[in-house]
């Protein structure tokens, strides 16, 4: 059973509270991504920034993964920015640290 950073839990509809609270924290900080990836691309996103951490990657050795990972229609850099950002509070706030 993991410990999560904040309170309540999922919803009948599947989108946890971890969930929101990166959507909502992304799309405040990023207002175009909308237009580049959809929620659950993003949700996705958010999730392989943490395992990149959880490899020991730096922030920005993650970032230059994450790029090679979208292919050929990468996130501009402020919006990747912003969910890697985003990422770490909601899903593994262990590596807050390697977060500005």
């Amino acid at each position: 059973m993991a410990a999560a950073a904040g309170c309540g839990g999922g919803t009948a509809s599947g989108t946890s509270a971890a969930d929101s609270a990166f959507l909502s924290a992304v799309h405040l900080n990023a207002p175009d991504v909308a237009s580049y990836r959809n929620d659950v691309q993003l949700t996705r996103l958010g999730h392989a920034a943490c395992d990149g951490f959880r490899s020991g990657a730096s922030f920005q050795q993650l970032a230059d993964r994450l790029v090679l990972l979208e292919g050929t229609k990468p996130l501009p850099s402020a919006d990747l920015g912003a969910v890697i950002e985003a990422a770490v509070p909601a899903y593994c706030p262990q590596f807050q640290d390697r977060v500005g």
